[in-house]
């Protein structure tokens, strides 16, 4: 039978320290909750398992490796997809849109509201891991602590901030300089709610939707993590993104979370 190291049951308590984007599986026996499998990225680990320790492997990994050099944009093409597998900020994507298939929501949640972070380390993994841009707005405030509520409502507060409509009362917000790479995510997602025939959105084998649009009975790839891929999509899909409003005017997509959960202890 494999058992966890301590080394290896400490990983597991890093994973929801950097990134709280894991479920459980909780089971009641003798009025005592036991954790019987983690869901995370669309797959059940049992516990203990060496499958889970090795994604805790790759799923820090990929934050330490954002946190070290900075914006996912800066990365080579090997590491960029790695980053996209395994960090917490694109699975959190993946679970909004339901691409790994609707979450359970017998699934416990583990969060921990009110614990406080450098607003850097904020802006480093949900920000720089998707190649949005970080928002300062005041001077020597990368030190600040603050819970990730403050930090996201601070990083609203942008006001070069823009709605970007994907379906009819739903919309997602960034700056209007954008990098393709993260708005491509988003204009795949809009697609994907059209239904349009001539149209279809898979993901790659490292979790970022592809848009394939039919010709002759055959189906092309566009690549809309690339400025020149958004301009081809523009061809069969026309883009809301020119006619994009102040973020204020909408309701911005959040963090999808089951409606069950319990606080992890500190």
């Amino acid at each position: 039978m494999i058992r966890f190291s301590l080394e290896e049951k400490k990983a597991i308590c890093a994973l929801f320290d950097k990134c709280d984007v894991a479920m459980l599986k909780v089971s009641i026996s003798d009025g005592i909750k036991h954790i019987d499998k983690v869901y995370l990225d669309g797959k059940f680990y049992d516990i203990p398992s060496e499958d889970l320790g090795m994604k805790i492997h790759f799923v820090s990994g990929a934050v330490d490796l954002i946190r070290e050099k900075g914006s996912i944009l800066k990365l080579s093409a090997d590491e960029r997809n790695f980053v996209i597998r395994n960090h917490p900020a694109w699975i959190m994507l993946r679970d909004c849109f339901d691409l790994n298939g609707p979450l359970d929501h017998e699934l416990c949640g583990v969060t921990r509201v009110h614990q406080k972070r450098p607003y850097e380390i904020w802006s480093l993994d949900y920000c720089c891991s998707v190649g949005e841009n970080k928002y300062y707005p005041k001077r020597n405030m990368k030190s600040e602590l603050v819970t990730y509520s403050e930090f996201a409502a601070i990083h609203n507060s942008n006001k070069d901030r823009v709605i970007f409509p994907i379906k009819e009362g739903l919309s997602t917000s960034f700056t209007r300089d954008v990098s393709p790479l993260y708005r491509g995510f988003f204009e795949a997602m809009r697609v994907k709610c059209e239904d349009n025939p001539n149209l279809k959105v898979e993901l790659n084998k490292y979790g970022y939707p592809e848009v394939y649009y039919s010709q002759n009975g055959k189906w092309f790839l566009i690549d809309v993590s690339t400025k020149e891929g958004l301009e081809k999509l523009s061809l069969f899909s026309n883009s809301p993104f020119d006619k994009v409003k102040p973020l204020k005017q909408s309701r911005v997509l959040k963090k999808k979370r089951p409606t069950k959960g319990f606080k992890k202890k500190k």
